[in-house]
């Protein structure tokens, strides 16, 4: 399976920096735009299986980025995170390995999920 990122919110002068990354790592980057986070996560990383929702988000742009890596196994990661860490470009706070499970949801039901997780790891419950 291709190795893809998909990414949310995150403006064209980061988006460059992390497509001269992952293009070094045979990584697809996929930049996700507000319209499309209804569509399942599946769909917008081109998995099969996966069909076009006729809903078109109108909410508010995410407050923070958000990355969804498809494809990659334990190693992959690693190696991939350390990669990230060498450049010196800073950390993606909100950042998801690609499940079954959540490949069914949206971008903005995942949003929600780690936006949680990572104010009850900062701050508690």
């Amino acid at each position: 399976m291709t190795r893809k990122l998909l990414l949310f919110c995150v403006d064209q002068d980061r988006l460059q920096e992390i497509r001269r990354l992952a293009q070094r790592m045979d990584i697809e980057v996929i930049r996700i735009e507000r319209p499309s986070y209804w569509q399942k996560l599946g769909y917008l990383a081109k998995m099969p299986g996966f069909t076009e929702e006729a809903r078109v988000y109108m909410g508010a742009e995410f407050p923070e980025e958000m990355m969804l890596m498809v494809g990659f196994g334990r190693r992959d990661l690693d190696w991939f995170l350390a990669a990230w860490k060498e450049t010196g470009l800073s950390p993606v706070r909100l950042k998801a390995m690609a499940t079954q499970t959540n490949l069914q949801w949206s971008p903005v039901a995942l949003f929600q999920e780690l936006f949680e997780e990572d104010r009850q790891m900062r701050f508690g419950s």
